[in-house]
């Protein structure tokens, strides 16, 4: 207890001060006064897979180049390379020649996906291109379907190609090509409006979407002249041709528009549906029944002039549902035999009731398979035998 007490006295007595210094030492100066520090440094950031590696800007027209499958808009990097005659990323000499256009698809959503296993791609997912035909895929469809298969065809359009021609747009294995920090041409500090030349322009970085537009910015002071005139041209569109249809075709009661929820006649040649004029299926009428509510006809004539006067109010005809619960099954006939498929209609009741509907009128009679993927899949169900067709 004596030796406690006197280590207690020590500390609190005449030693108390033993270890204060009038002097800063070299790590306090360091670390908290005014001396030398180390530069921190800066987040990483990574070059997203959908922006343009000049501008970093989301891409509207996509290319890249063969070597490392950067990204770039069309619109930034030719000027660029016109310029500056060099790889934006890596600084080595670069010509027009060497780039591949891309052809990136998108979902319902809008979102960037692979055509063949519909993945959505993130951040977190390995994309790759073909270099023939610039079709975009995840890695793992090309690795399963081509690589693995010894299958060295495009998924989509067939076309042959070498293994050296996959591209490697982004790996999450390498996240250093994609540093923003390394660029050449952000080291360089080099813009790709000076090396377009367009000076000040009020249009320099606004993309013309629209003829209105295009009109708004030639009215802007110092932009007369620079651009030729407009001339609009009409074109026949497949909407403007679909809404120009035969006079023949019958008409909703009480309007001015078209009945297209009328079944087609089988045997009126070019309008027999989709099979009609190509040599396809002649499709059947659908089963149909009175709906629980009119057509509507006689409150569109009271309130509006345009349309004839009606008085009697008619129930409207709709298409007969199957409204499935259960399993469902179909039998599909081919030239190497029968094949027996089973349907989820409690799952997807919808989905399986288009598909009932369209087999009852006899859509797919006569259908081809138009597409076959060696030990993955075969694709068939439009009647034109293209794949560009069908419901």
């Amino acid at each position: 207890w004596k030796e406690q007490w006197r280590g207690a006295g020590d500390a609190m007595g005449k030693k108390q001060h033993s270890k204060d210094r009038m002097f800063l030492t070299r790590t306090e100066w360091k670390e908290e006064w005014g001396g030398y520090k180390q530069k921190a440094t800066a987040k990483f950031k990574k070059l997203p897979f959908y922006c343009c590696g000049i501008t970093f800007q989301p891409f509207h027209d996509p290319v890249c180049t063969a070597t490392d499958g950067t990204v770039f808009d069309i619109t930034n990097i030719v000027p660029y390379v016109q310029k500056y005659r060099c790889h934006p990323v890596s600084g080595k000499p670069l010509k027009l020649g060497e780039l591949v256009k891309l052809n990136f698809h998108k979902n319902l959503e809008g979102d960037f996906h692979c055509p063949v296993l519909n993945k959505v791609f993130n951040e977190h997912t390995h994309i790759v291109a073909v270099k023939g035909t610039g079709n975009v895929y995840c890695y793992e469809a090309v690795s399963e379907l081509n690589l693995k298969a010894k299958n060295l065809k495009d998924l989509l359009t067939e076309e042959p190609f070498e293994r050296k021609d996959v591209i490697h747009i982004q790996n999450p294995a390498d996240l250093t090509s994609r540093a923003i920090d390394s660029f050449h041409c952000v080291k360089q500090d080099h813009d790709v409006a000076r090396a377009a030349g367009n000076g000040n322009g009020a249009d320099q970085n606004i993309r013309v979407v629209s003829e209105d537009t295009r009109r708004i910015l030639e009215s802007l002071p110092g932009q007369s002249g620079k651009k030729a005139p407009i001339t609009l041209k009409p074109t026949a569109s497949p909407k403007s041709s679909a809404l120009a249809g035969p006079s023949d075709v019958p008409k909703k009661p009480g309007t001015s528009t078209w009945d297209t929820s009328a079944a087609p006649d089988p045997t009126a040649g070019s309008t027999a549906g989709a099979g009609g004029g190509n040599g396809g299926p002649a499709v059947k009428k659908f089963k149909t029944e009175l709906g629980r509510s009119t057509t509507g006809a006689c409150s569109r004539s009271f309130t509006s002039t345009s349309v004839d006067i009606q008085t009697v109010n008619e129930r409207e005809v709709v298409r007969k549902e199957f409204n499935p619960k259960k399993k469902g099954y179909a039998r599909l006939c081919t030239s190497h035999g029968d094949l027996n498929i089973e349907l989820h209609c409690d799952i997807a009741p919808r989905t399986c009731e288009n598909f009932l509907s369209l087999c009852e009128s006899g859509y797919y009679d006569g259908c081809l398979f138009h597409r076959s993927i060696r030990n993955f899949m075969i694709q068939g169900g439009d009647p034109t035998g293209t794949g560009r067709g069908g419901q």
